[in-house]
């Protein structure tokens, strides 16, 4: 802008914004997503792409798409960054971080053997079941072919007090502190009001909830040789 009494140039530029969304990978996910969640007949999909060692997200992408420009042209419901702001059930993706609990708690190693009960074990009036039907599987068995008794029993002897700090560590129950607005800190109850079968459910996903991004940024910290970025 011109002042035209003192003669001098106003400043009314805005101040600059440098996203680490690289253009080439957001287009390049958001096609894969497309075609994923129509192959799948999906409802929706999410994709992140982050760099483990700095946390950049090099790409965000939802499907159903939006346009951000024209929000009266779609549902209201779209209108959010569904990765930071929707919890869900993690399922069997926990089960990397229960593992690695228990290999750093001491209580198990790699090659550490557990019955797997074929596919059925009872915890008080519970059962907990696998797909198939497994026997002795090793630690890495257990997550090559994730069995959900084998995650529980391995788990039972780490203990929840140091699943649930592992947990923590991990940044699940908390935020990122991404700089955005409206992300979530999913939940995960503290330990001691966890019963048995809270403890073994929530070692294979069941009964926490985390955002795609507090997932995506944890595993991306085993990538990261242990070292949690803030994303």
């Amino acid at each position: 802008g011109f002042d035209s009494e003192n003669m001098t140039v106003l400043d009314s530029g805005g101040k600059n914004l440098v996203l680490t969304i690289d253009s080439t990978i957001q287009f390049i996910a958001e096609k894969a997503l497309e075609e994923a969640v129509n192959k799948f007949s999906a409802k929706s999909g999410m994709v992140i792409v982050m760099v483990p060692n700095t946390g950049a997200v090099l790409a965000l992408a939802h499907y159903p798409f939006f346009n951000p420009n024209a929000l009266n042209e779609f549902r209201q419901e779209l209108w959010r960054n569904r990765i930071l702001t929707d919890p869900f059930e993690p399922g069997s993706t926990m089960k990397i971080f229960s593992a690695a609990a228990a290999i750093e708690s001491g209580t198990s190693s790699p090659n550490s053997i557990y019955y797997c009960e074929n596919g059925a074990y009872r915890i008080g009036k519970q059962v907990v079941h696998d797909t198939h039907k497994y026997g002795w599987l090793s630690l890495q068995q257990i997550i090559k072919y994730s069995s959900n008794i084998g995650t529980v029993k391995f788990s039972a002897i780490t203990g929840p007090e140091f699943l649930y700090k592992t947990l923590r560590n991990f940044g699940f129950g908390s935020k990122t502190g991404i700089d955005c607005s409206g992300e979530t800190s999913g939940s995960l109850t503290p330990y001691v009001q966890w019963t048995k079968i809270d403890a073994g459910t929530i070692s294979f996903g069941q009964g926490i909830s985390v955002s795609a991004l507090q997932l995506t940024t944890a595993t991306s910290a085993i990538a990261n040789k242990g070292i949690l970025m803030k994303p």
